[in-house]
């Protein structure tokens, strides 16, 4: 990664070592439209077979009583059931009933823990991967062109890929600290200028970024949105902004897709449950193609419990800040080179490759998987979890 010249087709703003014109900034300069598609799903309406009992229940007007048209298996004595012993009742029955397909209880609490979102800005998936994939696939025609940082979270360019996208990586940008340290931050002012030299259709950033842990605020992700062509689709992918409240988005931008988890800050991660937020335009178009019944009638339910424990993630994000920064500290007193991290984790960059390889395999060899990035340009970073394993001595020793 090498230090970005000011320059390029879109003009110049200073936040940190990108630039755009400070008449990108202003709010006439912000695209019109809440949403684009690919063009198969602009001038196609699709029509969801699958509604769901609660849309049912709500269209005429009373409880379902009797469930004889979903062709569900009928109910099971626990005593005789394989899982009788593992799981109450309750959970029993959820294992053979179809869930609620628009997870519409799961999104209202969702709206009220990110300040009062409304409900049509809220949709669900399993986990916000699978959410990467849907955005892809309301945008992408085949043979489009995607932007993305060279290095960052790997699950874009897979789907993109899939998707039959061109992909256009654009490098970290590195930069000197106060303190003289190395960091690798993503080159916002690059990524516009690579959508508009593509003409692309989808620009990823992620924000917090993995695996370096770097964050934009707002204001930059905002800035970064005005400098993007009006018709490029921003995907923020903001699995650790629950560690970065602060810089997050209060408002939808137009055009934007952000994808979220409860992997992380909600340790919820076997249960495969995210959540994106975007405009009513969108979620109206992506809850006709996504997979109507993806997470299971148990997943929605053991997620409801763990979104009505008042206070059980921010203390979750408290208790991983408090081991990511004792992690840092022992790492930087044995000379290594942590990058800031807004994130669950540190990332070391190592001076070459191969001294982050030689780490890597001495912890395989004890049976201990950190994370090295597989793309070429990040061979020289471990990323490491906050963890109070990691913690170990013998761990910080080969680090």
């Amino acid at each position: 990664a090498g230090r970005r010249k000011p320059g390029g087709s879109i003009g110049r703003l200073a936040v940190g070592l990108v630039w755009l014109n400070s008449a990108q900034l202003s709010s006439g300069a912000m695209p019109p439209s809440p949403a684009v598609f690919s063009d198969f799903l602009s001038n196609r309406e699709i029509n969801n077979p699958f509604q769901g009992l609660p849309r049912v229940e709500k269209m005429i007007g009373r409880k379902i009583v009797a469930r004889i048209g979903s062709n569900e298996c009928i109910e099971q004595d626990p005593e005789a059931h394989p899982l009788g012993s593992l799981v109450s009742k309750e959970i029993l029955d959820l294992c053979r009933l179809y869930p609620d397909p628009y997870a519409t209880s799961i999104r209202t609490k969702l709206g009220a823990l990110t300040g009062g979102t409304p409900v049509e800005e809220i949709i669900t998936d399993t986990g916000a991967d699978s959410l990467i994939s849907l955005a892809l696939r309301m945008r992408v025609t085949p043979g489009d062109a995607v932007i993305t940082t060279a290095g960052t979270y790997p699950t874009f360019s897979y789907f993109a890929a899939g998707a039959g996208a061109s992909i256009h990586e654009v490098a970290y940008l590195s930069r000197i600290d106060t303190e003289g340290g190395e960091e690798l931050i993503p080159d916002l002012a690059g990524i516009a200028d690579a959508a508009h030299a593509a003409g692309a259709v989808v620009a990823y950033l992620a924000n917090p970024d993995n695996p370096t842990g770097h964050v934009f605020s707002a204001a930059e992700v905002t800035a970064l949105r005005s400098a993007l062509p009006p018709a490029c689709t921003l995907l923020l992918d903001e699995a650790y902004i629950d560690f970065a409240p602060a810089h997050a988005l209060t408002t939808r931008l137009p055009n934007t897709v952000q994808t979220r988890t409860l992997s992380k800050a909600w340790g919820l991660a076997g249960l495969r449950l995210g959540y994106a937020l975007a405009s009513p335009e969108w979620v109206v178009k992506a809850d006709t193609v996504r997979t109507q019944f993806s997470a299971s009638s148990v997943s929605h339910y053991l997620v409801e419990k763990v979104l009505d424990a008042p206070g059980f993630s921010s203390k979750l994000v408290h208790e991983t800040i408090i081991l990511r920064n004792r992690l840092r500290d022992a790492l930087v007193a044995r000379g290594c080179r942590v990058l800031p991290s807004a994130t669950n984790f540190v990332a070391i960059l190592y001076p070459d490759a191969e001294q982050a390889a030689e780490r890597h395999k001495a912890l395989l060899a004890l049976g201990i998987a950190v994370h090295r990035p597989p793309h070429a340009a990040m061979q020289r970073l471990l990323r490491v979890s906050a963890s109070p394993l990691a913690l170990d001595p013998a761990v910080i020793d080969i680090l």
